[in-house]
């Protein structure tokens, strides 16, 4: 199956949960095959033309698609109604397919870790917008009743990462690598599906420690947060961005914007406060420049990673 194969359109009537449910009735029927979720706005104009066609907002798979779309939401709507038109928001299965889609400019609008934006920038045009004020870390977790107290404790022991492409896991392996701990045999590196399940593998046993972001942490059900405890962090980098593709023309500057100005509403501190994103800034390009070290080794993980 090509292009989008899949969406929702919230009806009249229809709750969050009901579609919710949709969407999981769909996922397991599409298994396999459809990847993309899509929510359109009513609030925004339902004209086809080319002012007014919906924006795909693409949110790189850092959590569960049900999560994602769940946090997402105030966004899309915020922006449907800033901008008069509708706006899908998407995921992919993995950070695999998110990176070709955003290479070949599927998404009209990418929200994407830092090392990812600056792909972005330099492979496909896109352009930056803004980006979370917060700092980004990676850090190293264990269970809270875990004996294990440090990074030298974890010698051959089983360490959960997001996925081997999340920038939290390139810095968190060359913290492995400082003390020591990534050379063969010392550890035992496990590539899980998103920072959940990293989570969830540490709590259920299966891994002694986890790599995974503060935030998406912070993102987690509170049983999931109380469950682990930190032995370890990395040095902060940029945050999530956001990057519109060329095509939107003078959109741009519109979306821009809007999503500095999001901060100013109701909808944005909620957003901001519950996420753990703290606020909204213009993108430098020394916040981009600061990605460059690692696109050599994300390059490199790109081309041996399957899809």
């Amino acid at each position: 199956m090509s292009g989008k194969p899949c969406g929702f359109r919230e009806g009249k009537g229809m709750t969050m949960h009901s579609l919710a449910a949709t969407v999981m009735r769909w996922r397991r029927r599409l298994a396999g095959r459809a990847w993309l979720f899509v929510f359109t706005s009513l609030a925004a104009p339902a004209v086809q033309a080319a002012d007014f066609r919906p924006l795909d907002m693409g949110v790189f798979p850092y959590l569960s698609t049900r999560a994602l779309l769940d946090l997402y939401q105030p966004v899309r709507a915020y922006l449907a109604q800033e901008m008069g038109r509708p706006v899908n928001l998407f995921t992919a299965p993995n950070y695999k397919a998110y990176t070709d889609e955003t290479q070949r400019g599927v998404y009209d609008i990418v929200v994407t870790p830092p090392h990812f934006a600056r792909l972005a920038q330099r492979g496909a045009g896109y352009i930056p917008l803004a980006m979370y004020t917060r700092e980004l870390r990676g850090m190293v977790v264990v269970a809270r009743d875990s004996p294990i107290q440090g990074l030298p404790a974890l010698k051959g022991k089983r360490i959960a990462t997001p996925n081997q492409l999340a920038l939290v896991t390139i810095m968190g392996r060359q913290l492995l690598r400082d003390s020591g701990l990534d050379a063969e045999g010392s550890a035992s590196i496990r590539d899980v599906a998103s920072h959940n399940n990293a989570v969830l593998a540490v709590q259920n046993g299966e891994v002694e420690a986890a790599i995974i972001s503060s935030t998406a942490l912070a993102q987690m059900p509170a049983e999931l947060q109380n469950g682990v405890r930190v032995i370890a962090q990395t040095v902060p980098v940029p945050h999530v961005m956001y990057l519109a593709h060329p095509r939107l023309g003078q959109s741009i500057k519109h979306i821009k914007a809007a999503l500095l100005k999001f901060p100013e509403t109701a909808a944005g501190r909620a957003f901001l406060h519950d996420a753990g994103f703290e606020g909204m800034r213009p993108i430098d390009e020394a916040d981009l420049k600061s990605m460059d070290p690692y696109l050599k080794e994300l390059k490199r993980l790109l081309e041996t990673t399957q899809p």
